[in-house]
């Protein structure tokens, strides 16, 4: 079968791989789409992958064969899985904890992903879409849940103000979880003007580009000089984590969902002094059906966030090394075998 394989930095090639065949307890799923995520160019950009991993975890499906003792699926069911494949057994998540894992496997990270023709998933973290729901779409479910995540470990609620640092997939999505919230203003910090557009089409009041204008002064003026009550840390980068710290009022919230892979400047001066809460938000999991809920129900706008299709040949040329610059991109997808 095809499949994107990472083969070392900038180095992901599209390769005849054999065909997985499901053992017990698992399912074999025929690929419809699979979307890049920012974790998939990170590893593209760095290098810092398993050579010959097959790539990918945003992706909804068809299940082809069922493995010994798997029950609740059938040929031909619609699904998607979840990236994350905690061990179910350990302290974390035993308590709830299921992304802090002592055991977590990664789809398309610590074994073969979905940017492929064929996936052998786990059943017990496998879904069956609505039929309201379409195999395109399906593959936000994952970009969603994360999100969902955020959300519900932060203290958001109705009338709030809200400040979304980035306005990739990740970011789109929080401006649209933010205004279902009831967040009373939502302002984007996003250098890209098509982002910024896209996020301004999903809800955004405010949207700025943090290289040409003063966030600051911007967020002062548009909450009465006090700050917004949450951020929501979606770029990941030094500079608009260092700049958190004096953006959110006293009291406020800073969850961070974006991983930044490089030393920043952190205020604890002010942290202290105006006792901000700071959080780290990583994977969605147990948020899994209220994302496939929400975007079933059309809640999520897909087809904003959603900005190109691509097929598989084309996923180095018109897909990572678009997203690996500035652009104006927000999610990109990967056709397999379509609707």
């Amino acid at each position: 079968m095809k499949a994107a394989v990472f083969m070392g930095l900038e180095d992901i090639r599209v390769a005849d791989v054999p065909k997985p065949e499901p053992k017990a307890g698992e399912v074999l799923i025929k690929v419809a789409y699979c979307g890049i995520c920012g974790s998939d160019v990170a590893a593209y950009r760095t290098g810092n992958y398993v050579e010959g991993l097959v790539i990918g975890h945003e992706f909804s499906g068809y299940i082809e064969e069922v493995g010994e003792g798997v029950e609740g699926f059938k040929p031909g069911d619609r699904v998607t899985g979840n990236g994350a494949v905690p061990c179910g057994c350990c302290k974390y998540c035993l308590t709830g904890k299921p992304s802090q894992c002592e055991d977590l496997q990664m789809t398309g990270v610590t074994f073969n992903g979905a940017m492929a023709e064929y996936i052998v998933m786990p059943a017990k973290v496998v879904y069956k879409l609505p039929d309201s729901l379409s195999m395109l779409h399906a593959t936000l479910v994952d970009t969603l849940a994360d999100v969902l995540h955020a959300y519900m470990i932060s203290s958001l609620k109705a009338g709030d103000t809200v400040l979304v640092q980035g306005a990739g997939p990740i970011g789109a999505c929080t401006v649209e979880v933010a205004e279902l919230a009831g967040a009373s203003k939502i302002m984007v910090s996003e250098p890209s003007p098509g982002r910024r557009r896209i996020a301004e089409e999903l809800g955004a009041h405010v949207t700025v580009d943090p290289t040409s204008e003063n966030l600051g002064a911007i967020v002062e003026r548009e909450t009465g000089g006090e700050g917004v009550d949450i951020v929501f840390d979606a770029a990941g980068v030094p500079a608009s984590l260092s700049s958190n710290f004096t953006l959110v009022k006293k009291g406020g919230e800073i969850v961070v969902i974006g991983i930044c892979e490089e030393p920043f400047e952190a205020d604890f001066f002010t942290l202290v002094l105006n006792q901000l809460t700071v959080k780290g938000s990583y994977l969605g999991y147990n948020e899994y059906p209220l994302a496939i809920k929400l975007l079933a129900e059309g809640e999520i706008d897909a087809d904003k966030i959603i900005t190109s299709v691509i097929p598989l040949e084309d996923v180095v040329e018109r897909g990572f090394k678009r997203l690996v610059k500035p652009t104006d991109e927000c999610k990109i997808v990967v056709e397999l075998a379509g609707e």
